[in-house]
């Protein structure tokens, strides 16, 4: 936990970078609806940023987007992209042995977002692809993969967020106490289950990658609840590849 309370101008600023990022094209009162801020407070972050060259206004009616001066504020990253392209062969091996469909899911934000899928070498895909869908946290099996194993600081931080961007209308209390007993039945089995609303064809469990004690992604299946499919052999799969995986991420480090 950091020495001294966190600079709320830093935290405002990273959260409309966040909301811009999530669209094309944003106008100040959408980007006050995704972050909560006031009005006042957006166009001055907006503006601000966009004296310094990460923002463009192309006018009231149309709105603001991001330069491609933000790409400079990853440039010096390289773990993640480098964890991802070894995770390829992981995911594809995973694939061939049980059939279904893998995907590799990270953080962004408020959801999770598939990053690498198998949709296109499994014979029993569900759909066409997945790739950069946004995952609620509260309801998905990655999302909830990874509430279940990051720090109480981390998920106390994204239920205040969801609840502030009106991602949910619960407080960040009522959010915490629907979810307590669901996480720990997670922690419990391993493994984290879509809820059975969403689709009552397919089912989707996932599991934590966590890199020398830090959670980087989530690692899930998904298949047909009617296919008789053997969880029991899905999930070792899963956890001899959630190995694989880690393993690979310790020498991308």
């Amino acid at each position: 936990m950091p020495s001294f309370n966190p600079i709320r101008a830093v935290e405002r600023t990273i959260a409309v970078l966040r909301a811009m990022n999530a669209e094309t094209i944003s106008r100040i009162s959408e980007l006050q609806a995704r972050t909560g801020l006031p009005s006042a407070t957006v166009v001055r972050i907006v503006e601000t940023l966009e004296s310094l060259g990460y923002v463009q206004n192309h006018g009231r009616r149309v709105g603001y987007t991001l330069t491609e001066r933000v790409l400079e504020l990853s440039a010096g990253y390289h773990g993640l992209p480098l964890f991802l392209e070894r995770a390829k062969g992981v995911l594809l091996g995973l694939t061939e042995d049980i059939r279904w469909p893998a995907a590799l899911a990270t953080l962004d934000g408020t959801a999770m977002v598939v990053r690498l899928s198998t949709i296109p070498e499994s014979p029993l895909a569900h759909t066409q692809s997945t790739l950069q869908k946004r995952l609620d946290l509260l309801t998905r099996a990655h999302g909830r993969a990874y509430l279940a194993h990051c720090s109480e600081e981390e998920r106390a931080s994204l239920y205040a967020r969801l609840s502030q961007g009106g991602f949910i209308s619960l407080t960040p209390e009522q959010i915490d106490a629907r979810m307590r007993p669901i996480l720990a039945q997670v922690r419990h089995l391993g493994y984290a289950e879509r809820d059975h609303d969403i689709d009552p064809q397919t089912t989707t469990l996932a599991m934590p990658v966590q890199i020398e004690g830090r959670l980087v992604a989530t690692l899930g299946v998904t298949f047909f609840r009617g296919a008789r499919a053997d969880r029991g052999n899905i999930l070792d799969h899963m956890s001899r590849a959630v190995a694989r995986l880690e393993a690979e991420g310790t020498e991308a480090d």
